[in-house]
């Protein structure tokens, strides 16, 4: 689950930030540097590889608000410092989404997006997502992730879209609002985060299976091996080829 440690992200953030972020990432950068606020999150996730199956994965990063008081929609900023998905094979580029789920005296959800890079076989992804929001009332917020969902790219194996649900309902922040924003503004519509018919509550997870044509390797899925069938003596029988007897 998400835990809070209430440490401020600066000091950590410079060497990683400056080398992962959206397409501005010197201004994602220096916005998310400059915040004192991050919480620092860990969460369990259970995620589905396309039609391959579920994995285990754990999320770790950290969640930046801008602030608690707002003069217009401001930027959030949701650092991913490792989401390890497993996979046995290079990643050439990847982009996500993830649906923050606000709760307490409000109650909406708003999106983060971004992208990354290269990964190497059974690396972690690393970048930075992030989306602009504007609290609606003043009090106590509650932030939690409550979806992510990862479109990976690979030479090897193709496009395929990843989902990642939280096991539980964990909580990424506690903003406390003390000036909302007043005026209005065209806030781009927000598409429920919806997990495919494979999540059930309690589910068992059905391991990928990485075994596609011109990916596979011996150790993850080998497919059934059928034995030729063995000739008398202990020779191989082969179509056409007499059998010879001992004697």
């Amino acid at each position: 689950m998400i835990k809070l440690t209430g440490r401020g992200a600066a000091a950590v953030t410079t060497a990683v930030l400056a080398v992962s972020g959206l397409g501005a990432a010197g201004q994602t950068s220096a916005r998310a540097q400059a915040n004192q606020r991050a919480a620092a999150l860990s969460a369990d996730l259970t995620c589905n590889i396309g039609d391959l199956g579920q994995t285990a994965a754990a999320l770790d990063g950290w969640l930046t608000p801008p602030g608690n008081t707002y003069d217009a929609p401001s930027r959030f900023y949701l650092h991913i410092s490792s989401l390890n998905l497993q996979a046995p094979f290079p990643i050439d580029s990847w982009n996500g989404t993830a649906w923050v789920d606000v709760s307490g005296t409000e109650n909406t959800t708003f999106q983060l997006s971004g992208s990354g890079g290269a990964v190497p076989e059974q690396g972690a992804l690393t970048g930075d997502l992030a989306g602009d929001w504007a609290p609606a009332v003043a009090g106590t917020h509650l932030l939690r992730v409550g979806g992510i969902e990862v479109t990976v790219n690979s030479a090897q194996a193709g496009t395929m879209v990843v989902q990642c649900v939280p096991n539980g309902t964990p909580r990424a922040e506690v903003l406390q609002v003390a000036a909302p924003y007043r005026g209005s503004w065209g806030r781009p519509p927000v598409r429920i985060f919806r997990p495919g018919p494979w999540y059930r509550p309690g589910m068992i997870i059905q391991r990928p299976v990485w075994d596609r044509p011109g990916w596979h390797r011996p150790g993850w899925h080998s497919p059934p091996v059928y034995h030729r069938p063995v000739g008398p003596g202990g020779g191989w029988h082969r179509p056409g080829i007499p059998i010879h007897h001992g004697g």
